[in-house]
């Protein structure tokens, strides 16, 4: 066995399978396009056609607001995609996934300041009277990079 992966083009002459499957993709990506220049520019980055099964068709939304707007469009949107296929769509089936959750990283309090400006935290707190804020900044001035 080699090394190098292989071209899809060889992958799908090898497997009939494949080759469907990828022409299928191809063919739902075109339609997809053509789905986005139809839209409202509003639906645009929120919707996405996800198959065409019959006489229907699958759109994928990630907010169940534009899920029930999409629905009202379904006519126009059918219309819009019947041209571009070999049998007539008549019916639209808008199902809401939302986009998954960005986890990010937990903030640290790694933060180190400069000299200067530790300087200046330090005389800006001797300059007011004692209190929560004046602690605050001492505590910001000891972050002081060595």
């Amino acid at each position: 066995m080699s090394d190098k992966p292989k071209r899809m083009k060889q992958v799908c002459q090898q497997n009939s399978q494949f080759n469907r499957l990828f022409a299928r993709a191809g063919q739902l990506d075109k339609l997809n396009i053509i789905l986005q220049k139809s839209l409202p520019l509003q639906f645009v980055n929120h919707c996405q056609l996800a198959n065409i099964s019959g006489d229907s068709l699958v759109i994928i939304t990630d907010k169940a607001a534009y899920a029930s707007m999409l629905r009202f469009q379904g006519p126009q949107i059918c219309q819009a995609l019947a041209a571009h296929l070999p049998e007539p769509v008549g019916r639209l089936e808008v199902k809401v996934r939302p986009l998954p959750a960005v986890k990010r990283p937990p903030a640290s309090n790694n933060m180190q300041l400069s000299t200067k400006t530790a300087a200046l935290l330090n005389s800006t707190a001797a300059e007011i009277e004692d209190g929560p804020l004046k602690t605050a900044l001492h505590k910001l001035a000891r972050r002081q990079a060595d």
